[in-house]
């Protein structure tokens, strides 16, 4: 098989259209439309997700062999007489020819450009120089890729800053989960916390869920972002609102940074604030949704125990679940949990989120911490300034049940307990 790339498609396809992904997979679609050649008809089948860095793969069989074939490409679909065929695409794209190796195949694979259209359907198909065809081609079927209604997918990176080289590691590593999200790590070298900080963008808003534990640039890295993100799509401004999964300094350092700052909206950190912000008239039981346009809806859910204003985020986008502090793998502390009654307001809190996960898709679940090693059930000391052999930043549903489960299980007599990727931690 002969394999080449794609990445023409950016260069003729118009770089202004510009669209938010809404599904973590394709469905690509078999339109017919082939013109049958000396193998019969040529059979063209694609996989994967057309997304800036996306790996896509199409695949061309049954053509004549060692034969130039010529992949036309296009956002809509003409169908109009061709050749004695159909040509299904509206082309936009023609690539040069590749030639089918000797058995009539061929195969084009790719991490999708920057540059081209996403999240919008797609339409592919070959024509094949073939003297078996008439008028000396073939093609092949038309071919279409469109998003599916599932959540969008990212990607994590493959390794989190841990603290083990300060040198060469920068003040926060930004991560983009997908060409609308991202993750920001404060870097251990600054903050044994090593918060992660989360930026969700939508039409008209972005949201970002905590602003780190001080003494970094996060205004001008957080800004940076933005700005990028809006040359990317043709937008000139676009609103900040600066919100936090809890009140824990750690988690609202850099909240000085922003205050004032044009098209920028910092959040508040009192219970009082949060629910005039986010409109929650019956703290903690009533969850609120806030929009930040284009479709991208945040469900915003009270989860009061480690800290009084604690909230979670999920995001409809992804189906990721921001749980801050609550949970993430490291040691999960409940501050007064006998002392000052946060146990049961805790409990309350891990039950209300399961429940309202439950009917829900849910990728990943998301802490702001990563304080457990990559060995079941072992922690990095408190205050440790690297975590060499740290465990991944992502949880899952079951981890969330599990949590609810096992703190349920304690009744009203709290314990320190030992899971192996948290720790339950009550205090007081």
């Amino acid at each position: 098989m002969k394999r080449t790339r794609l990445a023409a498609i950016a260069l003729l396809l118009s770089p202004t259209v510009s669209f938010a992904w809404d599904g973590d997979q394709t469905d690509w679609v078999d339109l017919g439309g082939a013109l049958a050649g000396s193998q019969g008809d040529p059979e063209l089948t694609g996989s994967g997700d057309p997304l800036p860095g996306g790996a896509v793969t199409l695949e061309l069989s049954s053509a004549a062999a060692t034969a130039p074939a010529f992949l036309v490409v296009g956002v809509s679909q003409l169908g109009i007489p061709f050749f004695g065929g159909t040509l299904v695409p509206d082309p936009q794209v023609i690539l040069a020819p590749a030639l089918t190796d000797g058995s009539g195949e061929l195969t084009l694979q790719t991490a999708w450009p920057p540059l081209a259209p996403s999240g919008i359907p797609i339409f592919y198909q070959y024509w094949v120089v073939d003297p078996g065809g008439p008028f000396g081609a073939a093609a092949s079927n038309g071919l279409s890729s469109a998003p599916s209604t599932g959540p969008a997918g990212g990607v994590f990176p493959d390794k989190w800053q841990d603290g083990t080289d300060c040198a060469t590691e920068t003040d926060v590593q930004v991560h983009a989960y997908n060409q609308d999200t991202y993750i920001l790590r404060q870097s251990l070298c600054t903050s044994f916390e090593a918060p992660f900080i989360y930026l969700f963008f939508g039409q008209d808003k972005v949201l970002m869920l905590d602003s780190g534990d001080g003494g970094i640039p996060i205004d001008t890295i957080v800004y940076g972002i933005i700005q990028d993100w809006l040359a990317a799509k043709g937008m000139s401004s676009i609103e900040l609102v600066v919100a936090h999964t809890h009140a824990h300094g750690d988690h609202v350092a850099g909240d000085p940074l922003f205050q004032g700052q044009p098209n920028t909206t910092v959040v508040g950190t009192s219970v009082s604030a949060v629910q005039s912000f986010f409109g929650i008239a019956s703290w903690p039981t009533q969850i609120v949704t806030y929009d930040l346009g284009g479709g991208r809806v945040i469900d915003v859910i009270p989860i009061p125990g480690h800290e009084a204003s604690h909230l979670a985020f999920y995001d409809r986008q992804t189906a990721i679940a921001v749980t801050g502090d609550s949970l993430y793998p490291g040691r999960l502390y409940v501050f007064g949990a006998v002392s000052g009654g946060n146990w049961p307001i805790y409990q309350e809190s891990m039950q209300r989120l399961v429940a309202f996960l439950d009917d829900k898709p849910v990728c990943w679940v998301l802490g702001t911490h990563v304080e457990m090693t990559d060995q079941a059930g072992i922690d990095f000391p408190i205050g440790a300034a690297a975590h060499p052999n740290e465990r991944e930043l992502q949880l899952v549903r079951d981890h969330l049940i599990e949590l609810r489960d096992a703190i349920y299980a304690m009744g009203g007599t709290p314990v320190v307990e030992t899971h192996d990727d948290f720790i339950i931690f009550p205090i007081g």
